[in-house]
């Protein structure tokens, strides 16, 4: 036990050194590598929790506005212009239409398309998930405007249609 001190009870010590030798350098290295890890795992989750998906009801607004299904001549927002014109020609009163959107659940937005029709209000709303780039129509009176623009197939059921 020579490399060994004993003390005054007898019991074995190390020995006193005046230091480490040594270099703290990958210590800290390997702290610093665990805090910046950390740190972009907090920031990718917090991204990825719906941070990007606020805020974005033009977008949504625009997905149905421009949403062309087969069997449509143009796009969905102008078709509104086109039954405004025809009922116009037929001596009937369509128009006053007005979009609004609002998010219901991350991506997942609801677009409402409101007009009048003679005195009558109506409303149609159609659900858009951004993440997906998905439009289908919320109702029976979607289903109607899009049939009125002149569309073949309308979808069904979430993420069966994307806008052209």
């Amino acid at each position: 036990m020579a490399d060994r001190e004993r003390n005054e009870g007898g019991k074995v010590v190390a020995p006193v050194t005046d230091g480490n030798k040594g270099s703290n350098a990958g210590g800290l290295l390997g702290w610093l590598a665990l805090a910046l890890g950390t740190l972009g795992f907090i920031w990718f989750v917090s991204h990825q929790l719906g941070a990007g998906w606020e805020g974005r009801e033009n977008e949504a607004q625009a997905k149905v506005r421009e949403l062309k299904l087969p069997g449509m001549s143009r796009n969905l927002s102008d078709a509104t212009i086109d039954m405004s014109n025809e009922a116009r020609t037929k001596g009937t009163f369509v128009g006053q239409f007005a979009w609004s959107a609002a998010q219901v659940q991350g991506p997942l937005y609801t677009v409402k398309l409101n007009w009048m029709e003679g005195s009558e209000h109506k409303r149609a709303e159609f659900q858009v998930d951004l993440e997906n780039k998905t439009v289908v129509p919320g109702g029976p009176s979607a289903v109607g405007v899009l049939t009125q623009a002149g569309a073949t197939q309308i979808p069904a059921a979430a993420g069966a249609a994307a806008p052209n």
